[in-house]
């Protein structure tokens, strides 16, 4: 069974996903904020990270953490999903193809609102 992490400031959005991806046989933990999150995920390392960009303390929140993931040995290679609803709030055409190794250093992204079969398709890829 893999174990996915969701960090969300959107508690029932990622209650919600959790519930169908435990529904898929997967284990799911959550956090609502990034704040220490780094040191949570090498105590208690999931397969998978599934990450907000933007949270109340920050807009670009998520893009930090997962620069501070990329720089921190013990979870430099977790495979982190972007899910987020930047589009909709600035809309700025961002895409997977934005996707590099300094400003964006994730595996995939999926916009909000969820297509629930293209993130569990990439989820099973992943894990």
């Amino acid at each position: 069974m893999s174990n996915i992490k969701i960090i969300d400031d959107d508690v029932g959005l990622a209650q919600n996903l959790g519930v169908m991806l435990e529904h898929e046989g997967f284990k799911v933990s959550y956090r609502d904020t990034t704040n220490g999150a780094v040191e949570e995920l090498v105590r208690d390392r999931p397969d998978l990270l599934i990450l907000d960009i933007m949270f109340p303390d920050s807009p670009c929140a998520g893009f930090d953490l997962a620069r501070k993931i990329r720089r921190t040995p013990e979870v430099e290679d977790l495979p982190i999903i972007l899910l987020t609803g930047l589009n909709q709030e600035f809309p700025m055409d961002f895409s997977s193809g934005n996707i590099d190794d300094d400003w964006m250093p994730v595996q995939d992204f999926v916009e909000k609102p969820v297509d629930i079969q293209e993130l569990m398709r990439k989820i099973k890829e992943m894990t």
